[in-house]
């Protein structure tokens, strides 16, 4: 079992410890992938012993569990605070910004989220962890399409909250595969261009 950091037995230097590891597991899925990540690897990454991982983590499951958690607590304290937002359309905005922030959207980010994903098949927790988050924040997409249309009309909200929800994940995808380089903001710009072809009557406040 993971040791969490609300474990009272976890000293602050642990804390940063288990930071560290975590971060070094974000850099070694980007370079060897899943199936290439080891503790001798993410060790060596992090600058600990293997034992020290052992010791947090239990097993190589249990540190890529818990890196694909906090990956998915990261994303949905950045989109959370997007649909705080009153109005719906600054609602949709910044959970489409939240969706390119420096943060969530680099290319080490995106190699780990494509990891996983392509994992999820095969791990039924992976799976779990990943169409829970998805869900959340589907739904908060969801709602703020439906809050603009009856507000102030536009096409059905399912529809609109796939088409956004499809073009973002195909930018991740083309960022991610770097076949036709893109930059993070090229990406936003692109997203929010598809929003004013979506949402021609707002087009002006995009």
């Amino acid at each position: 079992m993971v040791r969490q950091a609300d474990d009272p037995k976890i000293s602050p230097t642990s804390l940063k410890t288990q930071a560290r590891m975590i971060e070094a597991v974000v850099d070694v899925v980007a370079r060897h992938g899943i199936s290439g990540t080891t503790f001798a690897n993410v060790s060596a990454a992090a600058g600990v012993s293997q034992g020290a991982l052992v010791f947090h983590f239990k097993s190589k499951d249990g540190l890529l569990r818990e890196t694909l958690s906090r990956l998915l607590q990261e994303y949905e304290q950045a989109w959370s605070a997007a649909f705080a937002a009153p109005d719906p359309l600054t609602r949709i905005l910044g959970l489409i910004r939240a969706d390119f922030s420096p943060s969530i959207c680099s290319r080490k980010k995106l190699a780990l989220w494509f990891s996983f994903w392509g994992e999820a098949g095969a791990k039924p927790l992976y799976s779990k962890i990943c169409v829970e988050a998805e869900v959340a924040r589907y739904e908060a997409m969801l709602a703020s399409c439906r809050d603009l249309v009856e507000s102030s009309g536009g096409p059905d909200p399912v529809l609109l909250t796939n088409s956004i929800d499809a073009f973002t994940d195909g930018l991740w995808l083309q960022m991610h595969m770097q076949g036709f380089p893109i930059t993070r903001a090229e990406a936003l710009e692109s997203a929010l261009a598809h929003l004013r072809l979506l949402l021609p009557h707002h087009a002006d406040q995009i």
